[in-house]
């Protein structure tokens, strides 16, 4: 039994060498003077005591025990640190328990690091509590025998059982901290790991910069090698001849010349390899010097050949909307002929033979100097008409467009140049010329801007000049609102913090020139901004102080403020623009160009001819929002007491429902012609329905005599019920006639997948009245589209399908009808038989019956594709009016027709073959098929683009 007893414990102290018990002092009497230390020490978990419950305060305390103390106190410190930022425990503490703390941790560094090794030992050496368990089992096994063996007693058995417990928690405790060094251990690992990382990619750049000097250092080594041996032989040579030995064969070695010959051959190996270091050096910073700058050339050669031409008839029609995006749709190279189809285009006959090409050179400086004029990136573009439909001996290289930043003593600037459309804006009423294309309305110019963030004020300077007109072939404007020569120059300053001044000047040479400011400043929750423009015709002998006179030049100007306190919003503004300002005419603003584009296009906040103001304020609590506004308006030039005062004002509040659902109801009042601006009874006037046209989109009929309400589904909300899918139902009550409105929509806003094919569907329901129950105003239209497609398919070829469709019927009163319909379906063969080879088929048709002739040749809206809304369900037709703003309901007429196409291509990356076949349909009666083929057109085209 002792045997067994003594391998036990050996075995145990291998593992454990120190024990703690639980923190249940018996041996602390009440009232003793340490007591509340002791349990508070114990309550931190500083002390534990031992296993039997005591304290044992008259005990030597052992080293180990003290560092395990210390251990514990320092723990406690850094986990109240990590937990709140400080330690009360250490701010308890003196200057002078905080040295000898210091002292402590310094005298006891051995044991705290022999308890580290023991930690490690332990966890090494796997002991587990199931190991400890067994233990305190043979114990209680050996207290259990009625009598111990020669060689033990009562109190080293029990001794012996105290240290076994004792060693428990410290196995405990031990195993806890070498969890901790392990993870810790872990966590550094994964950094050296990383930092390995680094070092290795840097070593792989290292190693490819630097191949020929490895290369020298390995010979080197080899050489030192070599050396080395011949040195060692030689100290054997020596040895032997000062110990009196006879001397071997001395031709086996190397003679003392050779010796020196091969330490000579090394160290100018060394000054070699020095001075091939320095040179490589020099080279990278050579190549680091030039990687400064870098250099890109880019472009594109194409090559097409093709005829439109009519096998029937000669009326030219528009087959645009039939095949969008089709090569014919398109231009000869490219680029698109109209944006988004706002200018209606009729194809007729003609030749597609050309050839372009294109050539952009680029520049990008990665380190501008910080001083002086410095260009960090600059780009040209460069275009030819290599060959045409005529021969042209010499084909012209035209500068397509140019691009440069960069900065003059750190500030910086930006020079750009465009062929076709220069764009720029100085503010809402001056050279607004942003948004137009282009395409209709050239400007040939440069745009120049400089920003001084280092000067006085922080001036933006923006010049702006060139030429600008209509392109031969292009729809004739008959009055564009800038041509010929153009130049302007603007100057911001920021006199305060959150301030703007903006200066202007604008001229177009020979017609017109105008000056003009505007000023922003933001104050806490308010923002204040307007503007003044005077613009006026160019007269000789005129004088500078006809600017200020409003009678020898026309002004536009406003003023506005904005407040924002939170959930409220309040807003005002005064605002005057002389009727010059039509059509973008005194502004030199392509932006306002209504009368080209057939539609209002409008950027500035208000229109021309008026003279008024407007409040509005709005609040939001939870899920209710209101709004309410005022508006007063006349003519430029009408005197206020004149009774030609429009005044409409309304409310309207918004419960947001539930998954993405809102209700909103509003009421409006709208008079014209009142007698006084502020006339809020319509004295004098007339209550209107309609507060100038009417608009289909206009959420809460704003302007009108009106009330109603709105349901709407939002497709973007985040818990909306249906994502993508948007729902309108709208009911409103004209009071002055009592017209009724209901209009109802839904469509996805983005395509649904329903297995492998993507849908878009939508519909559109509109009723209008006159409340009489007769007329042409009672009416009601029904649209309806979808468009389908799929990606490729897991199939032979790879192909992939798309069709649309889309259809409008409309009923005025006393039962005539008029409508439209559009098809097309396509099949695209991806892979026909190697990757890049791909063949698509498609066909067409649009339709017409009953429509409004327009402005134009006969059929003009069915021959003339304007205002594409086949898929757009917020207004009723399928092409054309009524668009953003129009009357209520569309025009009833007599013509009737459709356009029919086929149509394919051939594509083999960038080779292109194309061909179609297109016919325009006179109508019958109440129907746009089964009428007679009025012109028959067939197009052919391939083009080949290289790019480089």
């Amino acid at each position: 039994m002792k045997k067994r007893l003594v391998v036990l414990l050996a075995g145990l102290l291998t593992v454990l060498s120190m024990g703690f018990g639980l923190a249940q002092f018996s041996d602390v009497p009440a009232g003793h003077w340490a007591k509340e230390a002791v349990e508070s020490l114990a309550a931190k978990g500083i002390i534990v005591g031992f296993p039997d419950g005591t304290y044992r305060g008259n005990e030597t305390l052992t080293r180990y025990q003290a560092a395990l103390i210390i251990y514990r106190l320092l723990q406690q410190i850094e986990e109240e640190l990590k937990a709140k930022g400080e330690s009360p425990t250490m701010e308890a503490m003196s200057s002078e328990d905080l040295e000898a703390l210091k002292n402590a941790v310094q005298e006891l560094a051995a044991e705290l690091a022999a308890l580290g090794v023991r930690v490690s030992a332990l966890e090494d050496s796997a002991a587990t509590k199931e190991d400890i368990a067994r233990l305190e089992a043979l114990i209680e096994e050996l207290k259990a025998q009625p009598a111990s063996e020669p060689g033990m007693d009562a109190a080293a058995l029990q001794d012996l059982a105290d240290r076994v417990e004792a060693a428990s928690i410290a196995a405990d405790t031990a195993l806890a901290q070498a969890q901790q060094l392990a993870e810790q251990l872990d966590a550094l690992a994964q950094d050296v790991e990383g930092v390995k990382g680094d070092l290795s990619a840097l070593g792989t750049q290292v190693e490819a910069n630097a191949q020929a000097i490895q290369a020298l250092n390995e010979l080197a080594v080899l050489l030192n090698q070599d050396v080395l041996a011949l040195q060692d032989r030689v100290t054997a040579l020596e040895k032997m001849v000062s110990g009196g030995a006879e001397l071997p064969d001395l031709e086996q070695f190397a003679s003392k010349e050779d010796v020196a010959a091969v330490q000579e051959f090394a160290a100018a190996l060394r000054s070699d390899l020095v001075g091939l270091s320095e040179k490589v050096s020099k080279l990278e910073s050579q190549v680091a010097e030039l990687s400064k700058v870098r250099y890109s050339i880019s472009g594109s050669l194409t090559a097409t050949a093709g005829l439109r031409y009519f096998t029937q008839g000669s009326t030219a029609f528009d087959w645009d909307r039939l095949f969008p995006g089709s090569v014919f749709s398109t231009g000869q190279t490219g680029t698109a002929s109209y944006a988004a189809s706002r200018v209606g285009l009729a194809e007729g006959a003609g030749n597609l033979f050309r050839g372009d090409a294109t050539l952009t050179l680029g520049v990008k400086n990665n380190a501008p100097a910080a001083s002086g004029v410095a260009v960090a990136e600059a780009s040209a573009t460069f275009g030819v008409r290599v060959y045409d439909t005529s021969l042209v001996s010499t084909p012209t290289v035209r500068l397509d467009g140019v691009a440069i930043k960069g900065q003059v003593d750190g500030q910086p600037f930006s020079v750009t140049y465009s062929r076709v459309a220069s764009k720029f804006k100085f503010n809402d009423y001056l050279l607004a010329n942003d948004a137009e294309g282009g395409v209709a309305h050239y400007r040939q110019g440069v745009v120049a801007t400089f920003s001084g963030t280092n000067l006085p004020f922080s001036p933006e300077v923006t010049l702006v000049g060139g030429v600008a007109g209509i392109p031969a072939g292009s729809p004739q404007d008959v009055a564009p609102a800038i041509n010929g020569n153009y130049f302007g120059i603007r100057t911001v300053v920021k006199p305060l913090q959150g301030a703007s001044l903006g200066l202007n000047y604008a001229l177009n040479v020979g017609i017109r020139s105008a000056i003009g400011a505007d000023a922003s400043l933001e104050l806490g929750p308010a923002k204040l901004s307007g503007l003044w423009v005077s613009s006026k015709t160019l007269l000789a002998g005129e004088p500078f102080t006809a600017y200020f006179d409003s009678n020898r030049s026309s002004w536009a100007y406003y003023g506005q403020a904005e407040v924002n306190l939170g959930p409220v919003n309040l807003s005002a503004n005064y605002r005057a623009v002389d009727t010059e300002y039509a059509d973008g005419q005194a502004s030199m603003s392509e932006n306002e160009d209504a009368n080209y584009y057939g539609e209002w296009i409008a950027t500035a906040p208000y229109g021309y001819d008026t003279r008024g103001f407007g409040v509005e304020a709005k609040a939001s609590v939870g899920p209710v929002g209101v709004e309410a506004y005022l508006d007063s308006a006349r003519g430029y030039n009408d005197a206020a007491s004149s009774a030609t005062n429009d005044i409409a004002f309304g409310a309207a509040a918004r419960v947001s429902l539930f998954r993405g659902f809102s209700l909103t109801g509003y009421f409006n009042r709208a008079c014209d012609n009142a007698t006084s601006p502020t006339a809020f009874t319509c004295t004098g006037g007339t209550q209107v329905d309609f507060g100038g046209s009417y608009d289909l989109r206009n959420a809460t009929q704003r302007y009108s005599s009106s009330v109603g309400a709105r349901l709407e589904h939002k497709a973007d909300a985040e818990d909306a019920l249906i994502k993508g899918l948007s729902v309108v139902a709208q009911y409103t009550r004209f009071t002055v006639n009592s017209h009724n409105d209901v209009q109802v929509a839904a469509f996805f806003a983005q395509p649904l997948a329903l297995g492998p094919v993507k849908a878009q569907p939508g519909f559109r329901f509109h009723y209008f009245d006159d409340g009489t129950g007769g007329g042409n105003l009672d009416y009601n239209a029904l649209k309806a589209g979808v468009r389908l497609s799929t990606d490729p398919l897991a199939l032979p070829f790879k192909p992939s399908l798309s069709a649309d469709a889309a259809y409008r019927s409309t009923r005025f009163g006393g039962g005539a009808r008029a409508g439209e319909v559009y098809g097309r379906a396509g099949l695209t063969l991806n892979e026909l038989f190697a990757p890049g080879l791909s063949f698509t088929v498609a066909g067409a048709i649009y339709g017409a019956w009953n429509v409004a002739q327009g402005s134009g040749a006969p059929n003009y809206l069915i021959t003339v594709g304007a205002g594409e809304n086949a898929f757009s369900y917020d207004r009723d037709r399928l092409f054309s009016n009524p668009g953003s703003v129009g009357a209520p309901t569309a025009s009833f007429g007599t013509n009737s027709g459709s356009i029919e196409g086929l149509y394919g291509q051939l594509k083999y990356y960038d080779l292109s073959v194309a061909g179609g076949y297109f016919r325009l349909r006179q109508g019958q009666t109440n129907s746009p098929f089964g009428g007679t083929v009025d012109t028959v057109a067939k197009a052919f085209r391939v083009s080949y683009t290289v790019k480089f």
